[in-house]
């Protein structure tokens, strides 16, 4: 479809999301790099391949039971291995809690030299599951030294435009944004999105003429949105 940047296929490889007796997480992680690398040779275009990392699933201490040490564990674990595999950068995503996006990028830090791009994401009135601001999440994760940071998932691409005005108004290092195809409704027992390729590309252009770097697409979107 023309993407530039291709997400390998490890969103929930980690201990904490991936039980099958038949893989580790490890095969899982190195076969997820390698189908990213390969689509992209198949069709002669010089792409990078992302490390994908989502959220372990868990809440963290005090709120849950997984202690904020073992969290990074888990992420390095992951970060260690995508970087071995040929990742060109870590991708941070869907992250509702402040507390655990500090502890993956924490992890990427430490497990490997690769750009860290991290984005979160936030309901409609801007704030994350566990409360973060726009303005608190641009401080944090510059203070931690991430490369690109925005938001991705939750919301479609016109209810990102408001909160991308409070990311752009803080922000010094270049913001991504990957919204859903609009917002899901449920027609016949199927999950549909409202917004077709046409009007998610003229969005999408809107968003980076008011100043993001990186544009792409996430829950509903397809070939075509992509295209």
């Amino acid at each position: 479809a023309g993407s530039d940047v291709v997400l390998a296929n490890t969103f929930g490889a980690n201990v904490c999301k991936f039980h099958d007796d038949r893989y580790t997480v490890e095969e899982v992680i190195r076969a997820g790099i390698a189908n990213a690398k390969r689509a992209g040779e198949q069709i002669g275009k010089e792409t990078y391949v992302a490390l994908d990392m989502g959220p372990t699933g868990k809440l963290l201490k005090p709120m849950g039971d997984l202690a904020f040490e073992d969290c990074c564990a888990i992420y390095r674990e992951v970060v260690e291995i995508g970087a071995d595999a040929g990742a060109d950068f870590v991708l941070i995503e869907t992250m509702s809690d402040s507390y655990e996006t500090k502890a993956a990028v924490l992890a990427a830090k430490e497990g490997c030299n690769l750009p860290v791009f991290v984005t979160v994401t936030f309901d409609e009135r801007g704030k994350l599951l566990t409360g973060g601001s726009p303005a608190s999440i641009v401080a944090m994760l510059e203070g931690l030294g991430v490369d690109v940071l925005g938001m991705n998932c939750g919301l479609g691409p016109v209810q990102m435009k408001e909160i991308l005005k409070d990311i752009l108004e803080v922000s010094s290092i270049p913001v991504m944004i990957n919204p859903n195809a609009g917002l899901p409704r449920s027609e016949n027992g199927k999950t549909v999105y409202d917004i077709d390729a046409a009007h998610f590309a003229k969005t999408e252009e809107e968003i980076v003429d008011m100043g993001a770097r990186i544009v792409g697409g996430c829950c509903g979107t397809t070939p075509e949105h992509i295209r």
